[in-house]
């Protein structure tokens, strides 16, 4: 390190220590292992970027890794997300339409049919790997009042995940257990 108007004197352990030099007016030891051991570490700067790093990676990384019980409990809730919104659209469109409309469910298949049906009416298929584990048929009069089924309820299953959509009798309330 050069630095005008500095006389720098170098510690050493060869000798006696002290080597000296002129390259102006005042006086300055350093101590070369110390300078060293103050260089090294990292920075906060250096710490942060790091970090931002690593969270990129894991924000890359982690949703593609499949942990089982994530996707099929996913599958799972979507499905019976879905069975509770077609019950709730079955009875709407008896309503609006002022006939009976039904929606059967079949224990084993991952399908249910609307009776009678309609371009409006939904596919019907649960997402992989979900199955009905009942029959079931609940059908709604044009007041939108379940004439059969009401009270009573579907099970999904898939991966070791069950979920419940049951019917309440008279008013037609869907819920999912």
């Amino acid at each position: 390190m050069k630095l005008k108007g500095y006389e720098f004197k170098v510690i050493s352990s060869v000798g006696n220590g002290l080597k000296p030099f002129r390259t102006g007016v005042r006086s300055i030891k350093i101590n070369f292992s110390e300078l060293f051991a103050l260089q090294s570490g990292m920075t906060l700067i250096e710490v942060i970027v790091v970090m931002i790093i690593i969270g990129i990676l894991a924000a890359i990384v982690l949703p593609k890794i499949d942990f089982g019980a994530t996707s099929s409990r996913a599958s799972v809730d979507g499905g019976a997300y879905m069975i509770a919104s077609d019950i709730r659209y079955a009875q709407e469109f008896a309503m609006a339409n002022r006939v009976s409309k039904s929606v059967i469910f079949t224990s084993g298949s991952s399908v249910y049919t609307f009776n009678p049906t309609s371009n409006l009416d939904s596919s019907g298929q649960l997402p992989s790997g979900v199955t009905i584990n009942n029959n079931f048929t609940i059908t709604f009069n044009s007041l939108g009042e379940p004439t059969t089924g009401g009270g009573s309820s579907v099970t999904v299953s898939g991966g070791g995940q069950t979920k419940t959509i049951s019917v309440v009798n008279y008013t037609g309330k869907v819920s999912i257990l």
